[in-house]
């Protein structure tokens, strides 16, 4: 039966639903450019420099990553957080005199940093300890972690104002920059070019960043206070929180084990973010859907939509991270070359475990929307603390393996501490039901997957396993009802973004895989009816 008007209005999705399906589209965009540059880098690096420079470049990045995390002093999550709150607000001066009033900060904490580096390179090599090449070495981590950290004050910034749009095409920018300058860097000056051309990536948006430098001061007091306290959590649970996650084993492994097993770690960890990164970053937008609402004190809707982009998060990262692992054995040695084909067991595990941690990604953002940066610093800190007991001693034992298993270990702990804040402190109730369905489909497209391998070699062998593995995901998803109706609805209103042609085939996939509609999921609907029906 056609609908009349009103079951149109009714159905169709509301204002702030479409912005943030648009901005997660775009920060889509963007997230699968990031993820699959850094592969194409890795690469480019690993056949033009072997394992142990791969793994100089890596523990070179990784140190300029966690000085990046320290000058940052929680400014791009406070602009992340509170521009969204005032935009919808209507409060375009503060929203000025914040970004100015943060962009100072940054500066002078970035300034401090480069002529750190800089100098300290500068008295090494002066003093003899140090030669030429590692001097300049340390001066381009210096750089680095400036350029970094401006590029995340742009980054933050267009995600404050939801722009994500201008934030996918500056992604391009500086991407293509990337790989041309680690290419051509790695090729004629070895691990140091490869430094500079990763420092070429960032100089755009670093650029970009400087037109707030000279702007309104914020008039405030009250938000100024708000932005101090959050900013200052944030940047402590940033600190552990990177030093954690961004390969902090690779400090360990390179003291106890050598530059050959960070070179390995680096490749395994880098598949992982391949594939849980793409489908994690569909979330873009919830940070500011989250703090507008949290700013009306729409706590129902927050709800809804947590528990919506958890299901559909898990629905696309779960069969993405145990397909990867299955296909490893052929795939990873084929990429990067046989030399590295010894991080396969190391990236099996961390493929595994990324895609638990990374379904858990959508609770992180809603506790930093909720004002809980508190929790996050927390957490961060005992992660941290577990992270360095590993490093002493589970890593110097076990070596690569070692620092793989307590990687994953520490994803899962964090995990659980996470849902059970969200669950038994901030009262959202966690889908744990669609998620284990969702699980147990992902786990058997693995097992399908792998099976494949052991019937051919080569390409056939990754030919057949990708559609074995995608069948039997379609299928076991069909047979357990693990697609939620609601979640299909909004990842139709997803795929409207694409290409006319494309749109429709995904919509007609997600019609196939959705279990029908029950009364429950009805229900969920109704009250929006009959708010609609009393309005008239």
């Amino acid at each position: 039966m056609p609908l009349d008007s009103r079951q149109r209005a009714a159905a169709a999705p509301s204002p702030g639903v479409r912005q943030f399906t648009r901005n997660s589209a775009f920060g889509t965009v963007a997230g699968l450019l990031t993820a699959l540059s850094s592969v194409f880098a890795s690469v480019i690096i690993a056949h033009a420099l072997g394992v142990a420079a791969t793994g100089v470049v890596a523990f070179a990045m990784w140190i300029a990553m966690v000085a990046a995390a320290i000058v940052d002093l929680g400014v791009q999550p406070s602009l992340a957080r509170y521009l969204p709150e005032l935009t919808a607000a209507g409060r375009g001066d503060a929203v000025r005199g914040l970004a100015s009033a943060l962009w100072r900060w940054l500066g002078c904490s970035c300034t401090a940093a480069l002529i750190g580096f800089a100098g300290w390179a500068a008295w090494r090599w002066y003093s003899g300890a140090i030669s030429d090449a590692e001097a300049a070495m340390w001066s381009l981590i210096g750089l680095a972690c400036a350029l970094q950290a401006l590029t995340g004050f742009t980054f933050g910034y267009l995600r404050g104002i939801q722009r994500f749009d201008h934030l996918a095409l500056l992604t391009v920018a500086s991407l293509t920059l990337q790989l041309v300058g680690v290419a051509v860097g790695a090729v004629y000056f070895g691990a140091t070019g490869a430094v500079a051309g990763y420092c070429a990536g960032s100089v755009v948006p670093a650029v970009l960043s400087l037109r707030h430098a000279a702007g309104d001061r914020l008039q405030s007091s009250e938000l100024r206070t708000r932005v101090h306290r959050y900013a200052l959590y944030a940047w402590a649970g940033s600190l552990s929180s990177t030093f954690v996650w961004s390969r902090a084993e690779l400090f360990f492994l390179e003291r106890s084990t050598g530059s050959a097993a960070v070179g390995l770690f680096t490749v395994a960890v880098t598949l992982a973010n391949l594939a849980s990164q793409g489908p994690m970053l569909l979330t873009a937008g919830l940070l500011p859907y989250f703090a507008q609402n949290f700013g009306k004190g729409a706590v129902g809707e927050m709800k809804e939509a947590y528990a919506t982009a958890t299901r559909v998060l898990a629905f696309l990262v779960l069969p993405a991270c145990f397909g990867m692992a299955a296909l490893l054995p052929t795939a990873l040695p084929m990429i990067y070359g046989h030399d590295f084909a010894g991080a396969v067991p190391a990236a099996t595990v961390l493929v595994l475990a990324s895609g638990v941690g990374a379904t858990a990604s959508v609770g992180t953002t809603l506790v930093l929307a909720m004002d809980r940066s508190d929790f996050i610093f927390v957490s961060g800190l005992l992660s941290a603390v577990l992270s360095i007991a590993a490093g002493l001693t589970v890593i110097p034992a076990f070596g690569l393996m070692g620092a793989a298993w307590s990687r994953a270990v520490l994803q899962i702990t964090a995990v659980a501490l996470g849902g059970g804040f969200v669950f038994w402190r901030l009262r959202f109730p966690l889908p744990i039901r669609d998620l284990a369905r969702l699980l147990l489909a992902a786990a058997f497209c693995g097992v399908v997957a792998r099976s494949c391998l052991m019937l051919t070699t080569g390409v056939a062998s990754l030919a057949l396993a990708i559609t074995a593995g995608v069948i039997s995901y379609t299928v076991a998803v069909r047979a357990l009802r693990a697609l939620h109706p609601v979640d299909a609805d909004r990842l139709r209103t997803l795929c409207r973004v694409f290409p006319a042609g494309i749109g429709a085939v995904c919509e007609r996939a997600i019609g196939f895989l959705a279990r029908e509609r029950t009364e429950a999921a009805t229900l969920v609907a109704a009250p929006e009816r009959r708010s609609a029906g009393d309005a008239d």
